[in-house]
């Protein structure tokens, strides 16, 4: 080998030392190079490629945090060479392009096959979070979130709701690749699909009929959701909350609170429809079969329609006093109703009859004479379809 000479005020180009190499491997800007790690910083990489010298990588061309996080001193690395010799005599090396290939393959490797993946969560907007998943940018819209993540409380504020979704900011979500741009280098994920993969299989040992132990996890104007089994979610429709009649879920039961439950359906969707009253006594029940035609009903009146008006009782059960059972004068405007009672009014009133389906009818006027209009009533609805059914017959004659 030659002598290479230094002055004291110049140093040995890069050019220089390949000169002076036994046998220099000759690159040229652009080719892609091979070279052991010396030195990681998160400013920098230094690689020594055999035969030829040392190269740096450094700042944008390290491309980004989770490729530079996988590069080891030691290790045999690829970069593409931008410069044979730049300020410190090194060559001026760059990881981007390589990176972003291997990043690519792995995330299509990871959609094709639909496995499972870490996506941080950057940031939230009211359509869902910015994610980061292996070195991309990607979405996780608010859709696709799981139950356990999923902000159910359809009144809250469009900024209370943001602040509750920031708070997931820096987690990391299970999730799957659901859609890739590589173009635009950015991609969709979901976590609902990984938690309906999870819930499948645990749905499985589940049927209707079962009773669960869960807790309120959410709350809608239609009813509340329970979480069970860790990550099993139903819905208890505001129908099925109690036997009374509910007006707001969320004034029955809070976030947080455990009861027990029972499965009333799993549709097609695996979605799970649960009952808490059915694990409740029935009122109704025991009124029925306490409570006979002539005895005494005590009752508040809830609502007045044109028909009548709707009275309950301290337990809950409504009855209906028709506009026919108020008065033995006739009544000949709904108006006139207010005239004989008040919303909010407690009255007595006595029972008319008990109907296996639920109905409950009343009446303030004497019961022999109630009992009369009742009749009345009945027979003039069966005459009236009495003859609706001969004209019917007569016309099918003439015709």
């Amino acid at each position: 080998m030659g002598m290479v000479t230094k002055t004291k005020d110049t140093q040995p180009s890069m050019h220089d030392l390949l000169v002076h190499v036994d046998s220099p491997i000759e690159h040229n800007v652009g080719e892609t190079v091979k070279g052991n790690v010396l030195f990681v910083s998160k400013n920098e990489v230094i690689v020594d490629v055999p035969n030829v010298g040392l190269g740096v990588v450094r700042g944008r061309e390290l491309y980004n945090e989770e490729y530079l996080s996988g590069i080891k001193v030691g290790a045999e690395v690829e970069a593409i060479l931008l410069d044979l010799d730049n300020e410190r005599s090194m060559m001026e090396l760059s990881f981007r392009a390589i990176g972003r290939d291997k990043i690519w393959s792995d995330i299509k490797s990871v959609y094709e096959n639909g496995m499972t993946i870490d996506a941080k969560i950057r940031d939230a907007n009211r359509g869902g979070f910015l994610v980061r998943v292996q070195g991309v940018d990607g979405f996780l819209p608010a859709s696709l979130l799981s139950p356990m993540h999923a902000v159910k409380q359809s009144s809250i504020e469009d900024k209370s709701l943001l602040n509750q979704m920031k708070k997931y900011v820096g987690q990391n979500f299970k999730v799957k690749v659901i859609s890739i741009n590589e173009d635009a280098d950015t991609l969709i994920v979901s976590e609902k699909a990984v938690s309906d993969e999870l819930a499948q299989e645990k749905l499985s040992k589940y049927k209707v009929g079962d009773i669960v132990e869960g807790t309120v996890v959410g709350a809608v104007d239609f009813g509340i959701f329970v979480r069970f089994d860790e990550d099993l979610e139903g819905l208890v429709h505001i129908s099925e909350i109690a036997w009374k009649k509910v007006e707001d879920p969320r004034s029955e039961y809070r976030l947080g609170q455990k009861f027990k439950a029972k499965i009333v359906e799993i549709d097609k969707e695996n979605r799970i429809n649960l009952s808490i009253k059915q694990l409740l006594p029935n009122p109704w029940v025991e009124f029925a079969k306490n409570t006979k035609p002539g005895g005494k009903f005590v009752g508040k009146v809830s609502k007045i329609v044109a028909y009548g008006a709707i009275i309950v009782n301290e337990d809950d059960i409504q009855g209906l006093c028709h506009i026919t059972q108020m008065s033995e004068d006739e009544i000949d405007s709904p108006s006139k109703i207010h005239d004989i009672l008040n919303l909010g009014e407690e009255r007595e009133f006595t029972v008319l009859g008990v109907d296996v389906d639920e109905k409950l009818y009343l009446t303030l006027l004497d019961f022999d004479k109630a009992k009369e209009i009742q009749e009345n009533m009945v027979n003039m609805v069966d005459e009236s379809k009495s003859s609706e059914t001969k004209e019917g017959d007569t016309k099918e004659t003439k015709e």
